[in-house]
């Protein structure tokens, strides 16, 4: 199974939940809920590679979560504790607008992507998001500052 199908299964299977506690709760408390609980069981998964990333397998590792789908993307800057890619198309952002629940991109997909880079010893700084509208995602992976001290010569 890809990511992808991995992934809008998952959503798909969210998305009611979601909605009804908007509907419960309010869309701002329903939201941190869920935000709360996908990065709870997105750090464990990640935790179970029992080792941290470095920048040469984050590049490759970025690469395949776009198997099988049209996810362009360019690398604009690669160094030893930093990884700058640009997303110019994204078929999760296409899947959720066909799904009619573009709004909820980015709460159960692209905002992940935060605390698992935390829980891989990386820092990610992210903008701008295809999910969101802005034509482009713009990563920016460095290694946290913690790390890159340890691996200083």
């Amino acid at each position: 199974m890809t990511p992808f199908e991995r992934i809008t299964i998952q959503v798909q299977a969210q998305i009611p939940l979601v909605r009804a506690m908007e509907s419960a709760l309010g869309k701002e408390a329903a939201h941190k809920l869920v935000r709360d609980a996908l990065d709870k069981a997105n750090r464990a998964l990640v935790a179970q590679r029992g080792s941290l990333l470095d920048i040469p397998t984050l590049a490759a590792e970025f690469a395949g979560f776009g198997e099988g789908i049209r996810y362009e993307f360019e690398t604009l800057e690669q160094t030893d504790t930093l990884l700058r890619n640009q997303v110019n198309h994204c078929d999760y952002a296409e899947f959720m607008e066909q799904i009619g629940a573009r709004d909820l991109g980015e709460l159960l997909i692209c905002n992940s992507d935060f605390a698992m880079a935390d829980e891989l010893g990386l820092r990610l700084e992210r903008n701008k998001t295809c999910m969101n509208g802005d034509g482009m995602c713009n990563f920016c992976y460095h290694l946290k500052a913690e790390r890159q001290a340890s691996t200083a010569p």
